[in-house]
């Protein structure tokens, strides 16, 4: 009898849902990287139970396990490249916020926005922001570490996180911390499974720090001439005795996107943008802007003086992504974390290979945590323009590491960026990866071929033409 058929016939004894037929397979098979690889089986957890039950199954048949919450990465962390199970988290959604504590209890398939929304009828809210926060699962949260714009003054997931219950891929559940302010009893296992992408261990149930509501938000822009005068901005900024929750940098190249697709907001031609916003009390919120206006005086900053005016200021920002489009039917891109002294000189090399390459290079992101989301783009049908732009990524890839840079700040390894491990990591630190992967998951059936396993992806081929939910 054939291995996928005893797993088939002990999912169904053990009372697990699962799917095998086309449009289920198809939809589990990619995240918005868009490379597809076809599972054999999708089983649908609503419960650590049920995780329990496929792992027991898949260990005992050997049989591999992608797990899955809402696809939304960035870097294949969740496709089946080998085939066999997608563990589809979604279901387990469950959101219990206790104010005295501010902890939120979830299940791995909570989304982000909707954990914040709970906490704000307690007067609290949950911090990280992934820019898929309406879409993005706890659990994927967890997976990559996810960051996010107010990253900058309330850290990523990792600073956001209590403890995590985790089933084992021999389906035992170990509970990694305790939902305290203080807990120092023995070597910390949460933070081995955060960023682990689901390679030791399936995310089931999280319990989240919540933080006060701010009482008051306020926007502020500077727009710059060009690209190097921005920068001198962004230093500035990190120079002074002020700390936005968001400083989002947008290069001339993006700007100039956005301007072409969005006239009405009225953006000058050849200008890079800074925004920041600043919470806290009325009085907080108010100062911080105020100084980031005076700071950046000589480059015409300003205040937002309503909630109108500060959406205007957002909606530079919130159209970057797309608006890129205007210069390519296609993209190969990173998010890069780079030391703040080597930023210049990295966007000078960045900027060098897109006229060597001849292809667009717009670049925005997190400026107040050096997290840059770079790009080449380019257009499908033009010959060799796909092959150009991964070498030249490859190229920006290795001189971010050599600068002392990071290739991930919040979009995690998956398997499209694996061949970068070993430049980023000495051949010490990779040993000691692989041997927690092997004392935690024996048999490698968690995600194989995933963070500690080179993957070439220049023959493959992201697919066109498929509308996700986020997009």
């Amino acid at each position: 009898m054939p291995i996928l058929t005893k797993v088939s016939g002990a999912l169904r004894e053990a009372g697990v849902e699962f799917c095998t037929d086309a449009k289920s397979l198809f939809s589990a098979s990619l995240d918005h990287a868009r490379y597809s690889f076809l599972p054999d089986i999708v089983a649908y957890a609503n419960g650590p139970d049920d995780v329990s039950q496929v792992l027991k199954i898949a260990n005992r048949f050997g049989t591999p396990v992608s797990v899955r919450g809402s696809g939304t990465g960035c870097a294949g962390g969740c496709v089946p490249t080998t085939g066999g199970i997608v563990l589809d988290l979604h279901r387990i959604n469950f959101i219990e916020i206790d104010p005295l504590s501010r902890i939120a209890h979830v299940g791995a398939g909570a989304i982000t926005a909707d954990v914040d929304k709970a906490a704000w009828a307690h007067g609290l809210f949950y911090a990280p922001d992934p820019s898929s926060h309406k879409y993005s699962s706890i659990g994927g949260n967890i997976a990559c570490n996810a960051g996010g714009l107010r990253a900058l003054k309330y850290g990523c997931t990792r600073e956001n996180l209590a403890a995590l219950s985790v089933c084992l891929p021999n389906g035992e559940t170990v509970k990694c911390g305790l939902p305290l302010r203080k807990f120092s009893a023995g070597p910390n296992l949460r933070d081995l499974f955060v960023g682990s992408e689901g390679t030791l261990g399936v995310v089931t149930e999280a319990w989240l720090r919540l933080l006060p509501l701010p009482k008051a938000r306020r926007a502020a822009i500077s727009f710059f001439n060009g690209d190097d005068e921005g920068f001198k901005g962004v230093e500035k900024i990190l120079l002074s005795e002020i700390t936005p929750c968001v400083l989002e940098f947008m290069d001339s190249e993006t700007l100039e996107c956005v301007r072409r697709r969005n006239p009405q907001l009225q953006i000058a031609p050849g200008k890079s943008a800074l925004l920041a916003e600043f919470d806290g009390t009325e009085s907080e919120a108010e100062e911080g802007a105020r100084r980031f206006v005076e700071i950046l005086s000589d480059y015409g900053a300003r205040m937002a003086k309503s909630e109108k005016e500060a959406e205007e200021f957002w909606q530079v920002r919130r159209k970057s992504s797309q608006a890129m489009y205007e210069l390519g039917d296609s993209k190969v891109n990173q998010d890069i974390v780079l030391p703040f002294r080597e930023v210049c000189g990295f966007f000078k090399f960045f900027k060098g290979l897109g006229r060597e390459l001849n292809l667009a290079t717009p670049v925005f992101g997190h400026a107040g945590d050096g997290n840059y989301h770079i790009h080449f783009m380019y257009y499908a049908a033009e010959k060799n323009a796909r092959e150009r732009a991964l070498a030249g990524m490859e190229k920006a890839i290795f001189k971010t590491i050599e600068l002392g840079g990071a290739v991930s700040g919040e979009h995690g390894i998956g398997f499209l960026k694996s061949k970068y491990m070993p430049a980023q990591h000495s051949d010490c630190e990779l040993s000691l990866m692989k041997e927690i992967k092997k004392l935690f998951d024996p048999k490698n059936i968690l995600n194989p071929g995933k963070i500690y396993s080179v993957s070439d992806i220049s023959g493959l081929q992201p697919l066109r033409g498929v509308k996700l939910p986020w997009d």
